[in-house]
């Protein structure tokens, strides 16, 4: 099942006590700021990246100039063929398999390299709220104010002012009204219903797409970014909100922690240690289970392992395991992140690359490995021209600045400081 048929029936063609502060100002290789702006540019190039081969049919994606690899079973992932994956990322055109705009893709006719979808989409309604709040003087920022976001985003007069974007909007945004007006209050059911049966109560990436922002705020303080991250989580159900609040903690350490660009290991095996560890809710301790983050996280690990540095065997264990889930369901973006992660000795541009050679729901995958490499390497990792493409369409679809949106967050981490940024209970 992939998530456009889940998501909509059909395709569209036409509050409690503050309690979190934060604090952190320079890290070795770039400064903080330029740490923010890596993990945003990240994700937007990521999303960008994926989104035009989103669940299209692999004999159709290798049509395209420059397909991603298909990997055959004895293939082998030495030195030479991570440079060769790295160079084989590119941003494309959505004109050849996605012409059409959808509610939870791109929202433009034949869109352009750099385009955006609902995984970006997302963190703009976070940032609106952000921005709102500040303006306001009313911070900290609490879920119901992250609710009445997602009613607001679609009266911005980008999208309000565009009739297609306006019924793209309302169908893209359907699910997250519904449980956002049952948070504010409603319960009559044709307009509000509880957040609990979002995606027939699935562990979904949702989180994963909204909250990676959050992790600038709280940059160094993992557990205040997982409670953060935990609290505003009206999306989130099962095990996924602890996954998906565990990774913006993780998020939080990489933004602050020294890396060697000749051997990122032991830089990523401190983010993974703040992952596995930040638990500030005991997960780990309930009796007669296993917390979701150690199950998949060791999983992805096994089988890179396992795989003996050959993609295919990974992606087929990935083919067997996962055959009756749903591509977008929490678990899935965390295990292809951190099994390519592994497969690729953290290399970031091969791994980028290795997780839409898969397939499936690319853009959920690379926009969430975009953020932590780019969180780690800053904005530098990436093409000049990459960054200046996801700029120029966030600026023409949206009107959205992204340097503006990547002060926002440095300043309100500075400010963190000073005052609570986020309500918890």
């Amino acid at each position: 099942m992939n998530r456009r048929s889940f998501l909509h029936l059909s395709t569209v063609a036409a509050l409690a006590a503050p309690v979190l502060t934060g604090s952190a100002d320079k890290v070795e290789h770039g400064s903080l700021d330029d740490r923010i702006r890596g993990l945003m540019f990240g994700t937007a190039i990521g999303d960008a990246l994926g989104g035009p081969i989103e669940f299209q049919a692999r004999d159709a994606v290798q049509r395209l100039p420059n397909p991603p690899k298909v990997w055959r079973d004895e293939e082998g992932l030495d030195d030479a063929r991570r440079r060769s994956a790295a160079g084989r990322l590119v941003l494309r055109p959505y004109d050849d398999l996605r012409p059409v705009p959808e509610s939870y893709g791109h929202w433009n006719h034949n869109a352009a390299p750099g385009t955006i979808t609902d995984d970006t989409r997302h963190k703009l309604v976070l940032l609106q709220a952000l921005r709102v709040a500040e303006q306001r003087r009313k911070l900290p920022l609490g879920v119901a104010d992250l609710s009445r976001a997602y009613l607001e985003w679609s009266k911005r007069p980008s999208v309000a002012n565009r009739a297609e974007y306006a019924t793209l909007a309302a169908d893209w945004l359907e699910e997250w009204q519904f449980a956002a007006r049952w948070i504010l209050g409603e319960r009559d059911p044709v307009r509000a219903r509880p957040p609990e049966r979002m995606w027939q109560s699935l562990p979904t990436c949702c989180g994963q797409m909204t909250l990676p922002p959050l992790a600038a705020l709280f940059a160094g303080q993992p557990e205040r970014a997982y409670r953060a991250a935990w609290h505003l989580a009206f999306f989130d159900n099962g095990y996924g909100r602890d996954m998906n609040a565990a990774l913006i903690a993780a998020l939080a350490q990489a933004l602050v922690t020294p890396v060697d660009l000749a051997n990122p290991r032991p830089a990523w095996l401190k983010v993974l240690a703040v992952l596995r560890d930040t638990d500030p809710f005991g997960f780990a301790r309930i009796r007669w289970t296993q917390r979701a983050v150690h199950r998949w996280l060791d999983f992805a690990h096994r089988m890179a392992k396992e795989a003996a540095s050959r993609p295919a065997r990974m992606f087929a264990v990935f083919e067997r395991e996962f055959a009756q889930n749903a591509k977008w369901e929490a678990q899935i973006p965390f295990a292809v992140m951190f099994g390519c992660l592994e497969m690729c000795d953290y290399d970031p541009l091969a791994a980028l690359q290795l997780s839409q050679e898969w397939g499936h729901d690319t853009d959920s995958y690379a926009q969430l490995l975009g953020a932590f490499i780019g969180a780690l390497h800053g904005p530098v990792l990436f093409r000049a021209a990459w960054r200046t493409a996801v700029a120029e369409r966030l600026q023409a679809d949206f009107q959205v600045d992204i340097e503006d949106e990547c002060k926002l967050l440095a300043r309100l981490q500075r400010l963190g400081a000073r005052q609570s940024l986020v309500k918890v209970s």
